[in-house]
């Protein structure tokens, strides 16, 4: 999962000092609430309190885990925490879904949009005038019927440090 994350992140460093247009946070938060409980969605919301518990949570291990100290940089700007998955749902839904995503994003600026055979994983969200930070960056991937939204700022520094990790 961390090299996942270095990896995407190191995309983004390019367009560093470029702002996009932000999501609809409230529309994709609607969204999310409509189609919850469907049969085949699986979905996974973390609040600021939960995002705090886990930030204390993984404050108090990183006086000793090198590891934890670089996951504490990364989340600590993070206020809450989105997954919506659908792939399991019925064809109809599965396609409801999409536009509906598809015309609430659309709203929004790609950053990048990133394309493996027939599959693309887009991705959303607000990069600072210094390239110091990103926040409420989304990332979407129609093909697999998954959203995850991280709201709030991840440090590039922080990600730097775990990209040089994976060199």
């Amino acid at each position: 999962m961390r090299k996942t994350i270095a990896i995407l992140c190191i995309l983004l460093l390019p367009l560093s000092g470029w702002a996009g247009k932000p999501v609809k946070k409230g529309q994709l938060a609607s969204l999310v609430s409509e189609y919850r409980g469907v049969e085949g969605v699986e979905l996974v919301r973390l609040g600021t309190l939960a995002t705090s518990a886990i930030k204390t949570t993984v404050r108090l291990s990183a006086k000793d885990d090198p590891d934890a100290r670089q996951a504490l940089d990364l989340l600590s700007g993070i206020r809450r925490l989105t997954i919506f998955e659908f792939e399991d749902c019925e064809a109809s839904v599965k396609e409801k879904i999409n536009n509906k995503l598809g015309r609430i994003l659309k709203e929004s600026d790609l950053l990048m949009e990133v394309k493996d055979g027939s599959d693309a994983m887009q991705m959303y969200g607000i990069l600072d005038e210094k390239g110091d930070s990103v926040s409420d960056f989304v990332l979407y991937t129609p093909g697999e019927c998954a959203l995850i939204c991280i709201f709030g700022k991840v440090s590039m520094k922080a990600v730097e440090k775990i990209m040089k990790e994976y060199d």
